[in-house]
């Protein structure tokens, strides 16, 4: 499985921190997940102040991005970027006194 990271621009009028966009917005992207049969598995969605979604997804292949925007009523506008490692505070080496 392969770790993407999905960028795109929030879609016009949609405001994060309204509860009920939010939720709807939450559904319609995991029915499209849901779609893909088990091909795509959504980790979580960052919403900047830039007004940018960054998703965090494990996909088998990357071809599986198109049948998701197409079930999610995305037309265009996702940045796709491959994880190659995850960098975290469990990987700092030890502290040198």
């Amino acid at each position: 499985m392969i770790k993407l990271l999905l960028e795109r621009d929030m879609p016009p009028g949609f405001d994060p921190l309204d509860d009920a966009q939010a939720s709807r917005h939450a559904r319609i992207a995991l029915d499209a997940i849901t779609a893909t049969a088990g091909k795509m598995h959504w980790l979580c969605t960052y919403a900047t102040d830039d007004r940018k979604l960054f998703g965090l997804v494990v996909v088998e292949d990357e071809n599986v991005i198109a049948h998701y925007m197409a079930n999610a009523g995305i037309d265009s506008g996702i940045k796709v970027h491959r994880v190659t490692r995850v960098l975290d505070p469990a990987l700092a080496a030890p502290r040198v006194i």
